[in-house]
């Protein structure tokens, strides 16, 4: 069966013991709920790691008009991006100021994280991920319980942490093993199992 928006919203509501929705616009508090949180959680999880699925590339529009200070140029940022993760070189220096993208680079291409929408195009970690996430934010809503809120949380780190690994294994994995997100959270990618023998 093709993943699709009930599909997950199913696998978050299933962790966490609720009644499963046959559609997102049923009238019942799960539907309601999942209905909510779906896009806001999608997009979160997507900002969170530089998923392969979702990786686009392009050549970015100069703006006529330079910023008032700091940069030379700007350009417009891509309408569906969800995070910047470089311009020409990884060692280029930008700042995102709203729809703007300030830079002291004449002409500039950008690597980013796209606002993919298409559940049929999620690849199987992050929807894992994704599920996790979406059920630790309505825990509370459909539970009532603290607890249970946590404990998504903690599945959603560990989601996160296994699809890094796994996303790693096609083409970063420097960038990966040295991931500031897993360091901050005790996790280090070179002491996964994962990564021995």
């Amino acid at each position: 069966m093709a993943i699709s928006e009930v599909k997950i919203c199913n696998l978050a509501l299933r962790k966490l013991g609720a009644r499963l929705i046959e559609s997102l616009s049923d009238s019942s508090q799960e539907a309601v709920t999942c209905n909510l949180f779906y896009d806001q959680v999608r997009d979160a999880v997507l900002r969170d790691h530089p998923w392969n699925f979702a990786a686009s590339r392009c050549r970015l529009a100069k703006l006529a008009q330079a910023p008032a200070f700091g940069f030379s140029f700007q350009y417009q940022l891509p309408v569906d991006c969800i995070h910047l993760r470089q311009l020409n070189h990884p060692e280029d220096e930008f700042v995102v100021e709203s729809d703007k993208i300030l830079t002291n680079l004449d002409t500039a291409s950008a690597i980013y994280t796209g606002k993919v929408t298409n559940p049929v195009l999620f690849d199987s970690s992050f929807v894992m991920a994704f599920a996790a996430r979406l059920a630790a934010e309505i825990a509370d809503d459909i539970t009532g319980s603290s607890t249970k809120a946590r404990e998504m949380w903690t599945l959603y780190l560990n989601a996160m942490q296994s699809a890094r690994l796994a996303d790693s294994a096609e083409g970063r994995e420097d960038e990966i093993l040295n991931d500031p997100w897993l360091e901050a959270r005790g996790i280090s990618g070179i002491d996964s199992p994962v990564w021995r023998g």
